[in-house]
């Protein structure tokens, strides 16, 4: 699916036992604990390469600026086998501490995206935490090698991502080959980048980025908040140099063996779900939407349209692609004012503005850098099948039970199955070094991850603590009391509530409440890299 739209909700998390004494007291990143800290540590496991300093200047993003954040370059690189070979650029941004200097708690990345996705606004992350709490960090966001701002940045076919495109539910064989044959095309366009990046995008490479950033910035140990595949890297990371982590928080997180086919697939049941989810309150505010009476008429809405796409696309604006990657936003409940507000005036008024508009808001138009850069770290992470039948037999069940998304999974993961470079094999998560960490789930039908999944990390990592929000889709922004108040104080003291024992959740929060009809809470564009 369209993993653009699954890496945006800031959901916060949990408080009670103490956190693991190898925690470094708060000082400032260039105090002589800080540095003492760091000698003491550099028996560790870290990186062998020594990055020059970051020559920050001020960030070109309009809201960056505004919120005083710095902009630089990591020089890393492209091989961490040969560290005096070629070099590449990643973009970082930073906004300083503002507390105290003995309220210091050092450096905090924050990276809540999707794979190939931008981080580099997401320095701002802290600004929608307290500022007593957010004050107390320097944030850092960044572009992982090969995306954005970052030098190089892969594209493939930079006018892939058109309006226009043919619907990715195959109706006949014809309809089949014709998807089969674009998918192994855009693969065939990567491998004529002759990119470098292309062997050198594992997730063990942006984390050894990471831990480059670390040592550039001068500091023992890092603080780290990760979402979806943000989460994923922290998960690497922590196994990779499990004393560089002083506190890390892994929201909606991603077992090592659901990465990446199962990952894939497994999001088709809970979109499904959250469709339906959307559709009865559609339907409870018909007087406000006209979309239907019922979640069945809502739904039948959004099928017989997609039906009427498919046979002939709407002139001059869009065709079934698009209708169908714009109902993946149901994933989140900060999105369905908007959708609904876009479907009605599309349904009702024959007005395709505002559909336009939302996906335009929501999906990039004008590169395939996110696609290709997606692609490239997932399709060489780990193994997926080369044949299309096994691509089939996987697809044929799951979209009996989930046809909303299952095609449109299915067709954006494809090009791994002929990607030019032989992915490695997956990488063995052990969390058991890592400090006390601190996991959230959004909630029990949250699309980007399973439940299931947390409970796998949360199994390798014998030191985390799992803050559940269940029982509905997740809302955008921070979360209700009992997740984002744990969140603080986990920040604030490094305390976590007490495990249990078994295979469960530690803490369980009430779930989300709805969105009010003609509440617009997502897409605020408060936090760059956040839309909702």
């Amino acid at each position: 699916m369209k993993k653009t739209v699954i890496a945006l909700v800031a959901v916060a998390a949990s408080a009670g036992l103490a956190a693991g004494a190898f925690y470094l007291s708060p000082a400032s990143a260039d105090s002589d604990t800080s540095k003492n800290a760091l000698a003491e540590l550099s028996a560790g496991a870290q990186v062998a390469y020594t990055p020059p300093p970051i020559q920050w200047s001020a960030c070109t993003d309009s809201t960056l600026q505004s919120l005083s954040a710095e902009c630089g370059f990591l020089t890393v690189p492209l091989d961490y086998d040969r560290p005096s070979g070629t070099k590449i650029k990643v973009a970082v941004s930073r906004i300083r501490a503002t507390s105290p200097k003995n309220d210091y708690q050092g450096a905090m990345v924050a990276n809540l995206t999707s794979a190939g996705a931008s981080g580099l606004g997401q320095s701002g992350w802290g600004q929608l935490l307290p500022k007593t709490t957010s004050g107390d960090y320097d944030w850092y966001g960044f572009d992982a090698r090969g995306v954005g701002a970052s030098q190089p940045a892969l594209e493939c076919v930079p006018d892939l991502n058109t309006h226009h495109r043919i619907s990715y539910i195959p109706a006949t064989k014809k309809d089949l080959q014709k998807n089969e044959k674009i998918a192994d095309s855009y693969a065939a366009a990567c491998a004529k980048t002759k990119s470098p990046l292309l062997e050198h995008v594992h997730t063990t490479d942006i984390a050894k980025d990471l831990d480059s950033l670390r040592k550039a910035i001068g500091q023992a140990q890092l603080n780290y908040y990760g979402y979806w595949y943000g989460a994923y890297l922290g998960e690497v990371y922590g196994t990779l140099f499990p004393n560089r982590v002083r506190r890390m928080v892994l929201d909606s997180a991603i077992s090592p063996e659901n990465a990446w086919w199962g990952f894939n697939f497994g999001q088709n049941e809970p979109l499904e779900q959250n469709l339906g989810a959307f559709s009865a309150w559609a339907a409870k505010n018909n007087s406000v939407y006209q979309l239907g009476a019922t979640a069945a008429d809502v739904r039948k809405q959004y099928d017989s349209t997609l039906a009427a796409l498919t046979r002939k696309p709407t002139a001059g604006a869009f065709g079934p692609a698009v209708w169908n990657e714009l109902f993946l936003l149901t994933y989140n409940t900060g999105n369905w004012h908007n959708l609904a507000s876009a479907a009605s005036a599309y349904i009702n008024q024959k007005d395709p503005s505002k559909v336009l508009a939302l996906f335009d808001g929501n999906y990039p138009t004008t590169s395939d850098n996110l696609y290709a850069m997606q692609s490239a770290i997932m399709c060489s992470d780990a193994p997926w099948p080369s044949d299309w039948n096994s691509w089939l037999r996987t697809t044929g069940p799951s979209n009996v039970k989930a046809p909303f998304a299952t095609w449109v999974n299915t067709w954006y993961m494809a090009p791994c199955r002929t990607w030019p470079v032989r992915s490695q094999k997956s990488f063995a998560i052990d969390g058991s070094k890592a400090p006390a960490t601190l996991m959230l789930i959004d909630s029990t039908i949250e699309p980007n991850t399973t439940y299931e999944s947390a409970l796998s990390v949360r199994k390798l990592f014998p030191k985390a603590v799992l803050v559940e929000s269940s029982g509905s889709v997740p809302a955008d922004g921070t979360s209700t009391t009992c997740v984002g108040s744990a969140l603080v104080n986990y920040l604030e003291v490094g305390t976590l509530p007490q495990r249990t024992s078994g295979s469960t959740s530690d803490v369980t929060c009430p779930a989300n409440e709805l969105p009010t009809p003609g509440a617009a809470t997502g897409g605020s564009g408060a936090v760059p890299g956040f839309t909702g």
